[in-house]
């Protein structure tokens, strides 16, 4: 199936969204509006019918004067009526006719019952075209009865001709209302499908120049959308990002090429005067050609923590931990690295109980404390202090070295990321421990915060949560 050809564009479903609404709100009002208008209208009609007929009663009380019909007048009442739907005929006390509208206005009554149920039988084709009569009696001045009007008119209600315009004026201005509603609402639907298309299609070639690996770029559009404006705000960012992490690729694909040629270099040379009998392999030379291969190693042996971190989806195995029986046997450890530069490390441990992965929180602060002893001068200073507050447990690890750029704090946890450009074999590294510090402190639900001043030195704050359930378990991916 091609998914191509069953997509519609936002703008089409917008405005498909909208006018199917908007229909079936107009369809709703119009059987509401018709339901209760025609309850309504058949009640009007059918409260005046009634009201013609109790006039047609009344009148028909003064049609028998000075012992006769007044025939004139019966046959303008009777003509009256029929406009109105109503039928009138007399008889007297014998019941013999004396006036009918359906014989003496025969054509006249015809047509006009014949209208009146063409018209109903076009609005509601099971109207019933039965006759309702009503029987009266007319008397004398002595109150003798001397006749007896009958009147008839539909049983079903009916409509008049002035009823009947009416009801179709008003469907006319339903519909036209319907008419220009949909008209309407296809217009502001267009106009809004456009605000919001718009710059979403602009935010899709957007996504498409990042595609083709074109970070640098950055989309210079502000809509009236907030979340549009939101989506914008993380596309820039996201370029920002790849941008960024393009460059570190470039930078550590340089540094590994660097790093790797130049001991490879220099052991081939040796290697080559070895073998073409021009040196002597002395121990001098070996211990050197030995130095160049453990720089190689410790370069494999990075990028291996870095594979390792990429592929592992191990659990914290918590446990309680004395912080600062562990602090002072890493300080211990890295104590010889300290002597080479007389670097002083002073502690202030509180002793302080956490519930931690061991293994992991070692792996954190040797990492750091190794980093403030690589970056401090020779006879600089380390400050290790452990503190509680009601919330955290703090490790800080502060030196006097070299600091580190403002702009370069908020990269200095990516992957990669070094902010010393320049390689050297004391400063040597792809730029990973760090990242991974970060990982596993916020897999312990805490986090790192970095201070630093150029020249002054740096201070690295570990906050790991004063609770932490010894049975809980967490992937660290």
């Amino acid at each position: 199936m091609d998914y191509k050809t069953k997509s519609k564009s936002i703008n089409v479903k917008i405005i498909m969204a909208f006018t199917f609404i908007m229909i079936l709100t107009i369809i709703s009002i119009k059987v509401f509006m018709n339901l209760s208008f025609d309850s309504a209208f058949e009640k009007y009609v059918d409260d005046s019918n009634r009201a013609e007929v109790k006039h047609l009663m009344f009148d028909l009380k003064h049609i028998y004067k000075d012992g006769s019909w007044d025939i004139n007048t019966i046959k303008e009442l009777g003509e009256d009526a029929i406009y109105k739907g109503i039928a009138l005929e007399i008889y007297d006390k014998d019941k013999k006719l004396v006036w009918s509208i359906f014989e003496d206005e025969k054509v006249l009554s015809n047509i006009t019952l014949k209208k009146i149920s063409e018209d109903m039988q076009s609005i509601d084709n099971k109207w019933n075209d039965k006759f309702s009569e009503y029987k009266l009696e007319v008397k004398d001045e002595n109150g003798e009865v001397v006749g007896y009007p009958y009147i008839g008119h539909y049983a079903s209600t009916y409509y008049m001709e002035n009823d009947m315009e009416f009801f179709k004026i008003m469907n006319k201005y339903m519909l036209l209302i319907g008419f220009m509603s949909i008209t309407g609402i296809i217009i502001i639907s267009i106009i809004i499908s456009k605000s919001i298309s718009n710059p979403i299609a602009k935010v899709s070639k957007m996504t498409k120049v990042i595609e083709k690996g074109n970070y640098k770029d950055k989309l210079n559009y502000k809509s009236n959308i907030k979340e549009v404006d939101e989506l914008i705000l993380s596309i820039n960012k996201l370029a920002s990002a790849l941008n960024q992490q393009e460059k570190l690729r470039k930078r550590l694909t340089t540094d590994i090429s660097h790093e790797l040629r130049t001991p490879i270099t220099s052991i081939k040379g040796h290697l080559d005067v070895i073998i073409a009998g021009i040196w002597e392999p002395t121990t001098e030379r070996l211990i050197s050609i030995n130095e160049e291969v453990s720089r190689m190693n410790n370069l494999i042996d990075e990028l291996g923590r870095l594979a390792k971190y990429d592929s592992e989806n191990e659990e914290l195995e918590i446990e309680k931990i004395d912080l600062a029986k562990l602090l002072k046997n890493i300080v211990f450890n890295l104590e010889s690295k300290a002597m080479e530069k007389e670097i002083y490390i002073e502690c202030e441990l509180q002793e302080i109980k956490i519930s931690a992965d061991k293994k992991k929180i070692y792996q954190v602060l040797v990492n750091i404390i190794s980093n403030a002893i690589k970056y401090t001068g020779e006879k600089g200073k380390i400050y290790i202090k452990t503190y509680n507050d009601d919330e955290y447990i703090n490790i800080s690890i502060k030196d006097n070295g070299i600091g580190i750029p403002v702009e370069d704090i908020n990269h200095i946890f990516e992957r990669f990321y070094r902010v010393d450009k320049s390689r050297n074999k004391e400063t040597g590294g792809i730029g990973v421990g760090l990242t991974i510090a970060k990982s596993i402190i916020e897999k312990h639900k805490g986090n790192i915060i970095v201070r630093s001043d150029i020249s002054k030195g740096s201070e690295f704050i570990i906050r790991l949560p004063n609770k932490l359930d010894s049975n809980d378990k967490r992937h660290l991916n």
